[in-house]
């Protein structure tokens, strides 16, 4: 959408959008009121329902423990007869030497009366002798706690009475129970006073009825169960809890504290009640666990009640909102809509419209504002118009190709004139597309290497190699910079090419120049020796040979001004194909006579580089002959292909290069002579991206590797 499209909305005004806050801001305040006013009224609602339930806990917990009380008090009214009907066991323990055996237990039994029942328990807590059948043999140590209380009391001296108890076999009615040691500490002797009245008299104060009546206040309670200590259900045995409630009860007797358990499957929530009542005086543990079961889904109902009410308040409170704005809306809306009128007429374009003036104070600022503020932009604009046609004419005349592309997709968005004449590409096939749809598929792989490497090290220098609008080999040299947007991530890059064929051709000419002279200086200089120590000889033969030599010497200056004649008449910048095989011939020609065995096995590979390829060899044969004297005889050049590159190995059989030279004899002006040899023929195979190394070993001759990557070498057919 443009800025016209952003100011023009037609479909909606500006006493729409005022309603639409009013009413949003009606919502907002209405909401927060309501949503404070629930909370509240929740929080007190969650605060009395959380009271209720520790109110009916406690009094729960306060009838229970007021009834034990009433049961200690019965049960300690019935010690002293326990107490004495210990007197007949212990004489009969004394009568029979402590042997528990030869006691008569049912004549005891029968003193005391029916009531009674004797008991003795052995060291390893188990009732060995007894005058009640159902609990021969019970093993007290299934219940730790109490087998302790039972070894506490054999190796102790005195009388311990117990509450009234379910007896733990039998027919589980209820029992008196009282220990006592026997004076040798090997057995304690308990007795068990069984009373029909025990359940009419207990049943007087019985706490069930006063636990119903405390949880019928509370509307919230589903239902409440007592459960003693092993689990069963206080009053009725014979009811065997779930697995679930067993774990439960299990637990809170274990950690003797109370728990809750979510039950969010039925909506309930099970609260267990740990209610210590266990005593050090006595034996048995009387506590209780109290399980009450709290409905939550009417907690959840009474709530979701209380939300719809609030709720039709709110909506009410809405309506009445609502319908306010709409009328002050529209009230207020009028005087702007002159303004919103006239401001639409400016923004299609209309620069010279006033907006039309107003009765209000207000509205009259703004509308000397606005007039100003157009009155500014229309200058600007103007001025952005006549600073965009300078710079635009500057760049295009400028004699270097300048284009800009996005750092994001790499689509060109400027080309100037001399872009147009060094690329050969108008700027409207240009403008919109990137480099893999203007060039060829190597050019374009080339072109996004080096904006990769732009935007990592922010600029890229680089020279090419390429064709002209005549089809002319060309060098140019192409600087690329990255320009960043204001937060700093990349979004333009600047781009500007340089033809520099001319200087480039001109450098290498006098280069190649400088050598060949100094080639040239040498050989004359090995006629003059020759012709001088010619004079010196008498025999014909000795004679002739030093003529020959100075024959040598002078092929070989002819040779070397006939080449440098041939590039200044081909012209030396623009690579070609050639072929390896017949530039190292060419290279052998530029030599003096030579003894050695010089040969080229490369078979028909064709190399894409600079035409001073013969050159480069050259350089290469004569380093050879002026470092290995009368040791060299042989010169080989070889050709195989390694990972889609083409290797071309130089290798001689003389004193070779010392592994700390290697890198070095490639640097300008390195060693003797003019000290640029190797150096010109590194520079002249790197024009085509071709590498040279030395890896011969020291001692055994030298080894350069030339490689040549894909796309610059082929076979002949």
């Amino acid at each position: 959408m443009d800025g016209k499209g952003i100011l023009n909305v037609r479909n909606r005004s500006f006493s729409l959008y005022l309603l639409i806050a009013m009413v949003f801001l009606i919502v907002i305040v209405v909401g927060l009121v309501s949503v404070n006013d629930y909370n509240n009224t929740k929080k007190m609602f969650d605060r009395n329902s959380q009271h209720l339930q520790r109110q009916t806990e406690q009094d729960i917990i306060a009838t229970i423990r007021l009834t034990d009380e009433s049961y200690t008090l019965y049960d300690t009214s019935l010690n002293d007869q326990m107490r004495r009907g210990f007197d007949a066991v212990l004489l009969e323990y004394q009568r029979t030497d402590g042997i528990p055996s030869r006691m008569d237990l049912m004549k005891i039994k029968h003193d005391l009366g029916d009531p009674f029942d004797i008991y003795i328990i052995n060291e390893s807590g188990v009732i060995e002798f007894t005058t009640y059948a159902p609990e021969l043999g019970l093993d007290f140590k299934k219940t730790p706690y109490f087998f302790t209380y039972l070894t506490t009391i054999r190796n102790s001296e005195g009388f311990f009475p117990d509450h009234i108890v379910e007896e733990m076999s039998g027919s589980g009615q209820l029992r008196k129970f009282a220990y006592m040691p026997t004076p040798d500490h090997r057995y304690v002797l308990e007795l068990g006073l069984a009373k029909p009245a025990f359940s009419g008299e207990r049943s007087a104060i019985q706490y069930r009825e006063a636990v119903d009546r405390i949880a019928s206040a509370n509307p919230y309670i589903d239902q409440i169960r007592i459960f003693n200590v092993w689990g069963d259900l206080a009053g009725n045995s014979s009811v065997e809890p779930d697995s679930s409630t067993r774990i439960a009860l299990e637990q809170v007797t274990r950690q003797r504290g109370d728990l809750s358990v979510a039950r969010p499957e039925t909506g309930q929530t099970v609260k267990y009640l740990f209610i210590d009542l266990k005593s050090e005086q006595y034996g048995s543990d009387p506590s209780r666990i109290v399980e009450i079961t709290y409905d939550d889904t009417l907690f959840m109902k009474n709530a979701g009640e209380h939300a719809q009410f609030h709720l039709l308040i709110a909506i009410l409170a809405l309506i009445v909102g609502i319908c306010s704005a709409f009328v002050l809306s529209r009230h207020l809306s009028d005087p702007i809509a002159g303004i919103v009128r006239d401001v639409d007429r400016i923004s299609d374009g209309d620069l010279d419209w006033k907006i039309s003036p107003t009765n209000l104070k207000e509205f009259q600022v703004l509308e000397q504002s606005i007039n100003r503020m157009v009155l500014s932009l229309k200058t600007g604009i103007m001025e952005v118009q006549d600073e965009k046609t300078f710079q635009q004419e500057m760049i295009n005349q400028l004699p270097v190709a300048v284009f800009v592309k996005n750092a994001t997709d790499g689509k060109y968005i400027f080309w100037n004139k001399t872009s147009e004449e060094i690329y050969c590409l108008k700027i409207s096939d240009v403008i919109g597309k990137t480099a893999r749809e203007l060039f060829p598929e190597f050019m374009a792989k080339e072109i996004e290497a080096h904006d990769r490497e732009t935007i990592i090290n922010g600029r890229c220098a680089r020279n090419r190699n390429g064709p002209d609008a005549q089809n002319r080999g060309r060098f140019f040299h192409i600087v690329t910079v990255l320009i960043p947007d204001s937060a700093g991530k990349p979004r333009y890059i600047l781009g500007m090419a340089q033809d520099l064929t001319g200087e480039a051709a001109l450098l290498k000419q006098d280069l190649i120049s400088s050598i060949t002279r100094g080639d040239i200086l040498d050989q004359l200089a090995v006629i003059m020796n020759s012709l001088e120590r010619a004079q010196l000889k008498t025999s014909e033969d000795a004679i002739q040979a030093f003529f020959d030599n100075t024959i040598g010497s002078v092929e070989s200056i002819r040779n070397q001004i006939g080449f440098m004649r041939t590039l200044q008449d081909l012209g030396i910048v623009s690579p070609k194909w050639q072929n390896a095989a017949t530039a190292f011939e060419s290279a052998i020609a530029l030599m003096s006579v030579s003894r050695t065995d010089i040969r080229a096995e490369t078979g028909n590979f064709e190399v894409y580089t600079d035409p001073l390829l013969p050159r480069v060899f050259y350089e290469l044969l004569e380093n050879s002959h002026r470092h290995s004297g009368r040791q060299l005889t042989a010169i080989r050049l070889s050709a195989h292909i390694s990972e889609k590159s083409l290797h071309l190995i130089y290798a001689d059989n003389g004193v070779g290069i010392p592994c700390d030279q290697k890198q070095k004899i490639f640097e300008f002006r390195y060693g003797t002579g003019t000290g640029m040899g190797l150096f010109l023929v590194r520079e002249i195979l790197g024009f085509t991206a071709i590498t040279i190394t030395e890896n011969g070993e020291p001692g055994n001759g030298v080894r350069f590797g030339i490689i040549v990557p894909k796309g610059k070498w082929r076979v002949r057919e």
